[in-house]
This record gives C-alpha cells, sequence and structure tokens, in this order.
C-alpha cells in the first residue's frame, strides 16, 4: 500500500468515528480528504511526510498531529477550502519534521563520546 493510499484511509477510519481519532467537523475533514485524494503520488509533501514515515515511523504516533490537528480541523470555521486543506498539510509535515529532528536529537546525545 503506498503511503499516500494509506494515509487516506487513516484519515477516512477518522472521518467514520472508528479512527484514531474523533473528528470536530466531519464536513472540514471530508474535504481534506478529497484534497489529498487530488494530490498526485509526487507531490512534495507527500513525499516528505512518507520520507519522515519510513525514517521513524513517528508521523503515524505523532501526538501533535493526530490527536490535536486532525481532530479540530475545520472547528470554528465558518467555511473550509483548500487554502485551509494546505494549511493543515503544511501543518502536519511540520510538525513531522519537527518530530522527527527532536528524536535524532535524542538519538545523537544517547550516541558514545
Amino acid at each position: 500500500m503506498s503511503f499516500k493510499a494509506e494515509f487516506l484511509a487513516e484519515l477516512e477510519d477518522c472521518l467514520r468515528g472508528y479512527g484514531a481519532v474523533p473528528v470536530s467537523n466531519p464536513d472540514a475533514l471530508a474535504l481534506f480528504i478529497e484534497f489529498v485524494r487530488a494530490l498526485p503520488e509526487t507531490d512534495q509533501r507527500l513525499r516528505c511526510l512518507e520520507g519522515v514515515d519510513q525514517g521513524s515511523g513517528s508521523f503515524w504516533n505523532n501526538p501533535a498531529v493526530w490527536w490535536e490537528q486532525v481532530p479540530r480541523f475545520g472547528t470554528g470555521l465558518a467555511r473550509c477550502g483548500s487554502a485551509e486543506c494546505r494549511k493543515l498539510l503544511d501543518d502536519m509535515l511540520d510538525e513531522a519534521i519537527s518530530d522527527e529532528i527532536d528524536v535524532l536529537e535524542m538519538e545523537i546525545r544517547e550516541l558514545p563520546s
């Protein structure tokens, strides 16, 4: 299964109510799913997320993404559009990269001197 397909499956599970997290605004998340579905497999953000996932798998276990950003996406917005979807994907990528850097820094500190 490709990273994009796995990502979409996880988001769709959240939308259906049996995913990793409950969703506050199902309509907004459905829009985000369609936004991701329309992205080409070569989209740089998807490729970067896939790279982080291959590095440590920390993307799937990142609480700032799956327990904070996804559940609250679209909450408080009168309308959600592609700009908000791009921002969520960018925020997910930023958080995944930041988490990956933290993991690498911790591993470096644990190396024998």
